[in-house]
């Protein structure tokens, strides 16, 4: 990983900025001698670096780029980082069950009021304030938090392959895409290269992993627009999907499929049945989504809904799906390539409107693509038997990885002693990145149309809060 350094607090504000201009930003973060800006590149991640001491007073660059604004906020309350003039000086997380103020707007006939933090179903807690004019939205704060549980401190000291697991286990629904973000890091430090059939296991298990959650969202994104059969021929389209995981790799969320070194024990085993149930699902799963695409009531109720315009998606720094559907070009998978996509390229798939159907669009694209994907290295995988994991010795060192998972790219920052255990840890999920794209997607828009807009990005709370 590039490291570049400036001393100047004024010069490194300008240095984030420029790169910027000419990188993918990713996020931000601090430990307890320095704060990184994270980059990426079609060459891989990258880092700018600050180091810290008692004097440091660091100018914020959130002003001009919002997508750094929860890292900042973060970095300043947890942290202590020292910001001349923060824009957003909140807390990001609340504390002993207070939240932080919500910002709100104020003006003639505005009203608001909150929805959350407990909601109806099972879905989890956020609170979301709203400020309206009769029906259409003005602005909405999204606070999260109710989720966070530490992870990043509470892993510190661990060993590094013991905590794979734990790695694996901040969310269900991305468990693959970040276990394979945390065992490249590793593999990387140490030097590793994996044998191809591993790297074509891994994709396969991956794009699993992408099919039953854009399923899921397309089944919830019906739901939202009123349309209970879309909903339950989606979800039971999950269901398959999932059970599929487990043959695939004996979990139905894919804990521990991925891991340092190499591949679970119990991943592609039966090949062949997994070979024959796939082609038989994804004939059905392309009949549920042309009958979806042609409903015209549920299409029309896409369309327009929770618009982001290429501006807003670049500025708030939106990924996956959420990137794609409003002229973004980003898919890691392709941009920087790693492990099997290597050697099977990915299709981009894209849309320009920036509302819920492009990103349901793309979702159904990248759906017929996961199934390509992994029905390729099934056959480049053909009978060869697949190794058991390496065992890595990991010297002390810094890595970031970056994977392409179901909602955009998956950031893992990983700082290792000299005794090969964990000194920091630091998760940016997709949905961390989405979250306040999210709630500009809503500006202008009726009230009514926020749970739709809102399941069309179907972002996690677990691992945004970590």
């Amino acid at each position: 990983m590039n490291e570049l350094q400036r001393s100047a607090s004024t010069t490194f504000a300008e240095r984030v900025l420029g790169e910027c201009r000419t990188a993918v930003p990713l996020g931000a973060y601090a430990c307890a001698e320095n704060v990184r800006y994270l980059f990426l590149a079609a060459s891989g991640p990258y880092a700018l670096v600050r180091q810290l001491d008692a004097e440091t007073t660091l100018q914020p660059v959130s002003g001009t780029i919002p997508l750094f604004s929860w890292d900042e906020r973060e970095m300043a309350d947890e942290w202590g980082v020292r910001f001349d003039l923060l824009p957003d000086a909140r807390p990001l997380r609340g504390r002993h069950g207070t939240m932080p103020p919500a910002i709100t707007a104020h003006g003639t006939g505005l009203m608001r009021f909150v929805v959350g933090p407990v909601h109806a179903g099972i879905i989890e807690p956020g609170r979301f304030t709203f400020s309206s004019g009769g029906e259409t939205i003005v602005h909405l704060d999204a606070q999260l938090s109710y989720a966070h549980r530490g992870v990043e401190r509470f892993v510190e000291g661990l060993d590094v392959a013991g905590a794979a697991r734990l790695v694996a286990r901040i969310c269900g629904s991305c468990s693959a895409a970040r276990s394979f973000a945390y065992a490249r890091a590793l593999e990387g430090l140490a030097g590793v290269d994996l044998p191809d059939e591993v790297e074509l296991a891994r994709l396969a298990v991956a794009e699993l992993e992408r099919l039953y959650n854009h399923l899921g969202d397309l089944a919830a994104s019906a739901a939202g627009a009123g349309w209970g059969p879309g909903f339950a021929g989606g979800m039971a389209c999950k269901e398959r999907a999932m059970r599929l995981c487990r043959l695939a790799a004996g979990h139905r969320l894919l804990f521990d499929a991925i891991v340092p070194g190499g591949i679970g024990p119990q991943v592609l085993r039966e090949r062949r049945r997994l070979a024959d149930q796939l082609a038989a699902f994804a004939a059905d799963v392309e009949e549920y989504l042309r009958v979806l695409f042609t409903h015209a009531s549920t299409v029309s109720r896409w369309q327009r809904a929770g618009r982001v315009s290429r501006e807003v998606a670049d500025a708030f720094g939106a990924v996956g799906p959420a990137h794609r559907a409003a002229h973004g070009k980003i898919d890691v998978r392709s941009f920087a390539p790693y492990g099997a996509y290597r050697r099977l390229p990915v299709r981009v798939a894209s849309a320009t409107a920036g509302d819920a159907y492009a990103r349901c669009r793309v979702k159904r694209d990248e759906i017929s693509e996961s199934f390509r994907l992994i029905r390729d290295a099934l056959v480049q995988l053909g009978d060869v038997d697949l190794p058991d994991p390496q065992a890595l010795a990991v010297p002390p060192g810094v890595a970031t990885t970056v994977v392409e998972g179901p909602r955009g790219s998956e950031v893992l920052a990983v700082h290792v002693d000299g005794g090969g255990r964990l000194s920091r840890l630091h998760v940016i999920s997709a949905s961390f990145r989405n979250w306040p794209v999210v709630a500009r997607s809503v500006d202008g828009n009726i009230v009514p149309d926020f749970p739709l807009i809102n399941k069309s990005f179907n972002l996690c709370y677990a691992c945004a809060d970590r």
